[in-house]
């Protein structure tokens, strides 16, 4: 992202995403009834950050973890935040390179500071992509015909399974076998969650 012929500097990293946290979040307080519900937050946090609540906006046990079964293994895997898979979606920048992913860190800290880390999940889920036609969350819970506010747990699994596996114009078996075995695996680790502790929380913190 270049600005009068110059590569931005991490302040105005900071100002641009401001402004698209501040439309998104101007969009999502207008159309309170189709909020993400707090059980699709607590299969967003289980299923893509489990030490989110303990994390200061990147996980360098997950990072470690992904560079190692990259690199390694040769198997490919990712290892970022919700913070700092937001930061990604607000700012449009994907480029496969070490300055991108390191700014991507420092502005998934910044936000995290900012005072926003419980608004987080609900912020990602409103903008994240699901899938062709499926651009941000109303878009998804249409496609699909889900509602927002209903408490059906796989529904829900199948929404946020999207965000790992996005759903294209045509999908195959084998992509909606994918999203199935995702949704499974997300309704098991928030039963299990539930029979720990009774709280994600706790559950992240002491048990994943």
């Amino acid at each position: 992202m270049r600005s009068g012929g110059r590569v931005p500097d991490r302040c105005d990293d900071w100002t641009t995403l401001q402004k698209s946290l501040d439309l998104a979040k101007h969009d999502y307080d207008r159309q309170p009834e189709l909020h993400p519900s707090d059980q699709i937050c607590e299969l967003l946090i289980l299923g893509e950050d489990h030490r989110f609540f303990s994390h200061p906006g990147f996980d360098p046990f997950a990072l470690i973890r992904a560079a190692w079964r990259t690199c390694v293994c040769g198997r490919r895997e990712g290892g970022s935040t919700i913070a700092m898979q937001l930061v990604r979606t607000l700012t449009g920048r994907c480029d496969m390179t070490i300055s991108r992913k390191t700014r991507e860190i420092v502005l998934a800290v910044r936000l995290t500071q900012y005072g926003l880390r419980q608004d987080l999940p609900r912020l990602y889920l409103w903008v994240a992509y699901y899938g062709w036609g499926m651009n941000n969350f109303r878009q998804a819970c249409h496609r699909l015909g889900i509602d927002p506010a209903s408490q059906d747990l796989y529904s829900a699994a199948q929404l946020v399974a999207r965000i790992k596996y996005p759903q294209p114009r045509v999908v195959s078996s084998h992509r909606l076998h994918k999203i199935d075995q995702r949704s499974r695996y997300l309704v098991e680790r928030y039963n299990r969650a539930q029979r720990l502790r009774g709280s994600i929380q706790g559950t992240c913190n002491e048990t994943f």
